[in-house]
């Protein structure tokens, strides 16, 4: 009624308004927009104007009109030709500015689009201007601003409405689970395929047991922690966790039965949006909340609210900066165009790649698909509308009351853990993928109507403990390894039943992809035209590895057409073979409702099938353009190595020489740094090369043996450390080191001659460990042994270690500290040191340390010993809580990595 009154208004007396009606048309309006029918001012119109266009052409220097040209993909020749048919560079610019517009696609974000240009061209403060909408005031067309006005507040109906299109959204998308990674069409129901995760809860430096059916009743201080942190290795189901929660939700579970709202925010396809637009985005078209009327509601009932953001190493944004007063927004206080033009300027993404400047809403292509805006219009857009960017809800500078959950790769929560205020607002789980008991329920689900071939992959897994330590607990590599394991013959079975690294079974998940496909078009494998069909199938794979290398770079996980240029075979092929794959939506622009558009959006099925490609490309530079390569590791990957951690996996292992080469670069680093040595170690397992690993060898000079260590670790220092190939690597049971690893790791400290510094620390080693330390430590090289916490120790293991101890020749420093070192330990150890001329020669010489005291002669340390059993040191209180590593412990390590 308002509306349809408002424009018969609007027709009347065209030629000129009396004052009277000028306040009449003012009052009208106000009505309009507080009755909910006019949203706040959204902000600068998506085009650009002609004007516009002008005043940028007067306000650019002469000098900056090659590289505004070149960014905008104009050609040198173009340019050039342009500026002689010119009377003047201002001229010149506008034809630029048109001829650039002319050539968009429909759809594009043109203002978003060319201030990241201009900002790319070192025109950061005029893109400032463009974003803000102030190069031409008072715009012909720009929606009327009202200050102080605010939005509608939902009504008790719409509030309900919009958890039912929440639901909806979930159910037909999130909720839904691929049997198959690759195979688009093997969609399954939730409940048929899910299978319970492993979660963890932080405890005094450690992590102990966390059920899913008790996350949502934990306590920090007395109440359900604010934020959440989820951290989870690539693959270990984080995801599909948040999948899990949403569909709780919409099934009433008791735990979530409290939140009017659950919101899964994928930051993939969301990171560059604001919650009340990611949130209009999922209603049905026909719901007519507006993003701003969501905010206020969120703002206004933050504990009826649970929003949970997947992926925090997808975001582009900078979670941990620093934060300006008053960086908070609000829909009716509207921040002043200095403050807009400061957020705009520092939030600027310099990524020139056109597709993230497409808008995409409608009917997503995912679950929570949105259109793809640049961070800085929407910091624009959050001051003038009072929207919420996601990084004013990690930082908790917007709804600090809002129960929100966060998962993350581990190398971006680090970044989080380091800055000291932020850490204290998170409490931190960990994702560990499946226990051993769901690997056989996931396995006996998958083969639901063969329980012969599950039972035999579950026997694959407990035999070969690469497999069952660092595949099988994650839901990405178990799905790969049944899809395997189902089309696999006898032969290729035994073969599989080898493999050790996560490059192999990408290797061979790849290889069996290719062949799959060939074989549907020539079933003869031994034929000269099966072959030239699957080289023509790698050859179309080549751009594929290129855009998934740029996209990897750029955390660009989606891609549009155009980023495959000309190559539609690539396309094609790559998702036949199930490489890619295409979704295409009819969507609308979500501020201009009449623009319709079919949009084509290209994917990984997970980012680490991207990350393998991209290390095909990576690889291939090798050879064909050395510079590049070398540019690109030193300057891309090895800067950024623990986010490309999967990469340099990849990458490694494709060639020998590549391998050696990588890891000549980053020994550039200090390897007696704990994290440094183990990461380097990982590498070198993946690599498979010996001479590569020669080369780390030499340069190991310390060891920590610990609780948490991942079999893949331990697989790269039996590897690094001992320059051979493991068939079996062992963890036994009861988080026990097995009797083949516990021997191996005996043998590393006393045969390699660089390691300086032991350290073992809430390691429960079998006693054929300390039985090669007696026997051979005498050959050791070891200068330093910490011993924290050593675990379930038998009499045996405690006098082989008192004679290890008393026999390596070079041993200066020894501390002790733990509860579960028996009596014999200390009673061998006094009986060794006192009886035998040759135990710890360094105490002759004065250079001899015991925890931390420098010890004279026999009798002083004899002494020290007798006083540090007398202290009861280990006497412990009982608790049913775990121990943890103490600040004593900490204090420990610190010296060693010191030493």
């Amino acid at each position: 009624m308002y509306l349809s009154s408002g424009l018969s208004f609007c027709r009347m007396r065209r030629t000129s308004y009396t004052m009277g009606g000028f306040y009449l048309l003012y009052l009208f309006m106000i009505l309009l927009v507080r009755s909910g029918d006019v949203e706040t001012n959204p902000g600068p119109d998506r085009i650009v104007s002609e004007k516009e266009f002008l005043k940028l052409s007067k306000q650019i220097k002469p000098s900056y009109y090659k590289e505004v040209g070149i960014n905008l993909d104009i050609s040198i020749a173009e340019l050039g030709q342009i500026e002689k048919e010119s009377q003047n560079t201002s001229d010149a610019l506008m034809t630029v500015f048109t001829r650039w517009r002319d050539k968009q696609p429909p759809g594009t974000d043109i203002r978003a689009l060319l201030a990241e240009e201009l900002e790319s061209s070192d025109l950061g403060s005029l893109s400032g201007k463009l974003l803000a909408g102030s190069l031409v005031p008072n715009r012909t067309g720009a929606p009327v601003r009202l200050p102080g006005s605010q939005p509608q507040p939902l009504s008790a109906d719409l509030i309900e409405r919009c958890a039912d299109d929440l639901r909806s959204k979930y159910r037909t998308t999130l909720c839904k689970i691929r049997a198959d990674p690759l195979i688009p069409i093997s969609i399954v129901q939730f409940g048929d395929m899910y299978t319970n995760l492993v979660l963890e809860e932080e405890y005094r430096q450690r992590k102990r047991p966390l059920e899913y059916s008790d996350l949502f009743d934990l306590k920090v201080n007395g109440e359900f922690p604010k934020r959440i942190m989820v951290q989870g290795e690539a693959g270990t189901g984080k995801t599909t966790f948040c999948a899990k929660i949403a569909w709780d939700w919409i099934n009433d579970s008791p735990a979530l039965q409290k939140f009017v709202w659950v919101l899964v925010v994928p930051f993939r396809e969301a990171k560059q949006y604001t919650i009340g637009e990611i949130v209009k985005s999922y209603l049905s078209k026909g719901n007519p909340a507006t993003a701003c009327q969501i905010t206020e509601y969120i703002r206004s009932n933050p504990k009826d609210v649970f929003i949970a953001f997947d992926g925090l190493d997808e975001f582009d944004g900078k979670v941990v900066q620093q934060r300006k007063a008053g960086s908070k927004s609000d829909c009716h206080q509207p921040k002043s165009a200095d403050q807009t033009k400061a957020r705009s300027e520092s939030k600027m993404n310099k990524n020139k790649r056109q597709k993230l400047m497409q808008p995409k809403s409608g009917s997503p292509t995912s679950a929570t698909s949105q259109p793809s805006v640049n961070s800085a219009e929407a910091s624009v857009r959050s001051s003038e509308r009072g929207e919420i960017p996601l990084t004013d809800i990690l930082r908790s500078d917007e709804l600090v009351t809002c129960p929100v959950l966060v998962t993350s790769r581990p190398w971006k929560v680090k970044e989080i853990r380091w800055d000291d205020s932020l850490s204290k607002r998170y409490t931190f789980l960990h994702l560990e993928g499946f226990s051993k008991e769901n690997v056989e329920v996931y396995i006996h689900k998958y083969f639901q109507d063969d329980g012969a071939k599950a039972d035999q992959l579950i026997q694959l897994t407990k035999d070969n403990v690469i497999i069952s330590e660092h595949m099988a607990p994650y839901p990405i590599y178990i799905a790969m390894v049944c899809l395997m394991w189902r089309e696999l013959g006898d032969e290729k079975q035994e073969k599989f039943k080898s493999l050790q690294t996560f490059s192999q079974i990408f290797d061979e998940m790849f290889e069996f992809l290719k062949v799959h496909y060939a074989q549907k078009k020539i079933p003869d494998l031994d034929s000269p035209s099966f072959q030239a069909c699957r080289s023509r199938i790698e050859k179309l794979m080549e751009p594929v590895a290129k855009v998934a290398f740029i996209g990897l770079q750029e955390n660009t996980l989606s891609f549009k057409e155009g980023d495959f240029e000309q190559c539609s075979d690539s396309i094609e092929t790559a998702c036949r073979v199930g490489v890619l794959s295409q979704e295409k939506n009819l969507s609308s622009n979500l501020y201009d409702k009449s623009s319709m558009f079919l949009q084509s959006t290209i994917f990984f099925p997970h980012k680490l099938f991207q990350e393998y490609m991209a290390g095909v490309y990576l690889a291939s530079l090798y050879e064909l353009d050395p510079n590049k390569f070398n540019r690109l590791i030193e300057q891309v990957v090895l800067p950024r190595k623990k986010e490309f951690r999967y990469l340099l996996y990849f990458t490694v292992s494709r060639n020998k020489a590549i391998a050696n080469h990588v890891m000549k670069c980053m020994l550039q680093v200090d390897t007696r740094d704990r994290d440094e040595m183990d990461f380097l170690v990982d590498v070198s397992f993946e690599s498979q090369d010996l001479d590569t690993a020669a080369l780390l060898r030499d340069r190991m000079s310390s060891l920590r043996i610990w609780l948490s260590m991942t079999a893949h670790t331990i697989a790269g220092y039996v590897f690094t450390g001992l320059g051979v190939h493991k068939d079996v690597i062992d963890l036994g049971v009861n988080e026990e080191f097995g009797p083949i690893i516990s021997h191996d790791m005996g043998e590393i400290i006393c045969s390699v001659p660089s390691l300086k510094h032991v350290t073992l620390l809430e390691a429960a080693l079998h006693s054929d460990f300390y039985a090669v330390l007696a026997k051979e430590g005498k050959k050791s090289k070891v200068q330093t042994v910490t011993l924290i916490d050593i675990r379930r120790p038998t009499s045996a293991s405690s006098h082989y270690l008192a004679d290890a101890l008393c026999s390596m020749p070079n041993l200066t420093s020894l501390t002790l500290q733990g509860k579960d070192l028996k009596e014999e330990f200390y009673s061998a150890l006094n009986a060794k040191a006192s009886t035998l001329q040759d135990s710890f020669p360094q105490i002759s010489n004065g250079n001899f340390m015991f925890n931390g005291v420098p010890q004279a002669d026999f009798d002083s340390f004899l002494q020290s010993l007798t006083d540090f059993r007398r202290e009861d040191a280990f006497d412990f209180t009982d608790s049913d809580e775990e121990v943890s590593v103490s600040d004593e412990d900490d204090d420990v390590l610190d010296q060693e990595d010191d030493l």
